[in-house]
């Protein structure tokens, strides 16, 4: 079985932040880190964004949809909820 993201949405993997990487406990809003796992039909080819790359998410921007006992999230490119591509 395969799901995948439709529209403008990507599918991601959150990922546990290491120590240090990313400090939120001072902070109002919540970022999380996580994987591109797959790509919706409507972003732009030119979308600096590709499957694999790790990015910060706003907590807010993530759906997760809960499908036979496994979670999957994704976030809408139109919500601004995506902050940084972590390149390394």
């Amino acid at each position: 079985m395969t799901i995948r993201p439709l529209g403008n949405n990507i599918q991601l993997k959150i990922e546990e932040v290491q120590a240090g990487v990313l400090d939120t406990s001072s902070r109002d809003t919540v970022v999380e880190y996580a994987q591109v796992v797959a790509i919706g039909d409507s972003v732009p080819a030119f979308n600096v964004l590709k499957t694999g790359d790790y990015v910060f998410v706003k907590a807010w921007a993530i759906d997760s949809i809960n499908y036979q006992d496994q979670k999957y999230y994704f976030c809408n490119l139109d919500t601004g909820g995506v902050l940084a591509v972590v390149r390394q």
